[in-house]
């Protein structure tokens, strides 16, 4: 009952935005943790996608369970007639295509979302959240516009009642336009932060007490929630904390964010070769390195029941899936990653 009224608390106050800029720990990567006792490496399982031609090549992205533990996948660039859609069983590494684009169709879905009853959701950085249909392999739009303006959904989490919350990919920080977008189970969906520099990934908090989000152009992990914004306020608004700023390279951006049982945070780093590791509280505590030529890092998902994290990887080669053990294990029977 707890955690319902926490999540419907978050819902209420979606008008409201404040942004606090208190960052409280400053994250490294890369060499600054090589000799760091938390490194671990992480395992090849297959490679799953040709090279795809363009400035940004293969795609992967959107590693997900569903909560019957299938795990999906998807090329955000597979070109027209190409697997865009997948799902690979682990015990054969088996590939299956669930979905292509057909000629003069230009989706590009980049992440996967399940809610309480087993839909799936996709982000389209096209400009909508689809759904789809396994038995007609149909995509259906079902969110293109909120407030007025128009969606570049680049991530989505959902939360047990059903409620999603969207990182809306816009924005710089000379001009921070991004938004964080809740569409509730029930009602109208809204703006439920603003002010953001390209947030790309986001996921809900073990507690369910807010989300935690990335903004890949400004490097940084933040946590969203409801508080109030300093000691003189009487009203309860959503917040926006920055807890880490990230001392990524040059080439290297925050992308995707899942959580495991324990609240721990996985952040894959797109340039990087590898996922950061944060504890409960936004502070790091440990970094997996990506083996090989796939250093475009993207999702992780953690199978449901167990430690077993995969991750998406790219590089000019193709694309790639990883494995390595989480430091919790994923909640069984409940969706991770996407």
């Amino acid at each position: 009952m707890k955690k319902n009224r926490i999540i419907a608390l978050l819902a209420a106050v979606a008008a409201v935005t404040t942004v606090s800029a208190s960052g409280e720990a400053l994250a490294t990567s890369g060499s600054a943790l090589a000799s760091d006792p938390s490194q671990t490496t992480a395992t090849l399982v297959a490679k799953v996608a040709d090279p795809q031609p363009g400035p940004f090549g293969t795609s992967l992205e959107g590693a997900a369970f569903d909560g019957k533990g299938t795990f999906y996948f998807v090329d955000t660039t597979a070109a027209t007639g190409q697997p865009m859609l997948m799902t690979m069983d682990l015990a054969t590494d088996q590939v299956s295509t669930l979905y292509k684009n057909a000629p003069g169709q230009n989706t590009m879905l980049n992440c996967i979302g399940f809610a309480p009853d087993g839909v799936m959701y996709l982000c389209d950085l096209r400009g909508r959240i689809a759904t789809f249909n396994p038995a007609t392999q149909q995509l259906k739009t079902v969110l293109d516009r909120v407030g007025g303006q128009p969606v570049v959904p680049d991530d989505l989490t959902i939360a047990p009642n059903g409620d999603m919350y969207i990182a809306d990919y816009k924005g710089t920080p000379a001009a921070p336009a991004g938004r964080v977008l809740l569409r509730p189970a029930t009602g109208k969906p809204s703006v439920a932060a603003g002010g953001l520099a390209h947030p790309n990934g986001i996921v809900l908090t073990g507690k369910l007490d807010g989300v935690w989000v990335d903004e890949d152009l400004a490097g940084r992990l933040d946590h969203i929630g409801p508080g109030f914004s300093s000691p003189a306020s009487t009203t309860l608004e959503n917040v926006v904390h920055t807890v880490a700023y990230l001392g990524l390279g040059a080439s290297d951006f925050t992308d995707s964010l899942t959580i495991d049982g324990a609240g721990n945070i996985y952040m894959a780093v797109y340039g990087g070769s590898e996922v950061l590791e944060f504890d409960p509280n936004g502070v790091q505590i440990g970094r997996v390195v990506v083996p090989g030529d796939a250093p475009n890092v993207t999702h992780v998902a953690i199978q449901p029941g167990t430690q077993n994290a995969y991750v998406t990887a790219s590089g000019k080669g193709g694309g790639y899936i990883y494995r390595f053990t989480a430091l919790a294990a994923a909640p069984a029977n409940t969706p991770n990653g996407g």
